[in-house]
């Protein structure tokens, strides 16, 4: 099982870093960083091991909590710049809903490679898993950014041309994730 996880989570990663470069001159810096950051995460955590999981756990967690961010501050300006009464509710365009989903997704992964690392100063392809012990709240939250990842996705495919680089990174991130905690999910149940 850990060699399909390992398979869904780097394909996962490869798609979503494929559709987020893809997006031409609409491509943020900071969401270009954060999506080879996170391939090169999951390449070393299921192949080489070169860094510990806590360093690239600090890596996503950095990034997630960049993009919210900066999610926070474009509302605030798009809401300082809206005529009186014009304000548009802070769902409405989709963008901050996918970057919600993106952070929350990028500090989840950071938990779920932390937990996995176990202390051994990396990965090996033949030992590691993401079947590490994990604790009842972080699957929770875990599985609810999953929950959340699939809303996002289908919510942006079915907005048309546009969104559908949005639902792609969001649907890659939530397959990603799901193949992360599986393994632990597995093994917390006894299955």
């Amino acid at each position: 099982m850990a060699e399909i996880a390992h398979g869904v989570m780097l394909a996962g990663a490869l798609a979503g870093t494929g559709a987020t470069l893809a997006r031409g001159r609409r491509l943020r810096t900071l969401d270009a960083l954060a999506a080879m950051a996170m391939l090169a995460a999951m390449l070393d955590t299921a192949v080489t091991g070169i860094l510990p999981g806590v360093a690239w756990a600090g890596i996503l967690v950095i990034a997630g909590l960049a993009i919210g961010i900066r999610s926070r501050l474009d509302r605030s300006r798009r809401s300082a710049s809206a005529a009186p009464g014009r304000a548009r509710p802070a769902g409405d365009d989709g963008r901050p809903l996918d970057d919600l989903h993106h952070a929350l997704a990028l500090i989840a992964t950071g938990w779920l490679v932390a937990a996995a690392d176990g202390g051994d100063g990396g990965a090996i392809a033949g030992t590691h898993t993401h079947a590490a012990p994990l604790l009842a709240a972080v699957s929770i939250g875990v599985l609810a950014v999953v929950v959340l990842g699939v809303w996002v996705a289908l919510r942006a495919l079915r907005s048309g041309r546009g969104g559908i680089g949005h639902g792609v990174v969001a649907a890659s991130m939530t397959v990603m994730l799901a193949a992360m905690v599986a393994p632990g999910l597995a093994t917390s149940l006894g299955v």
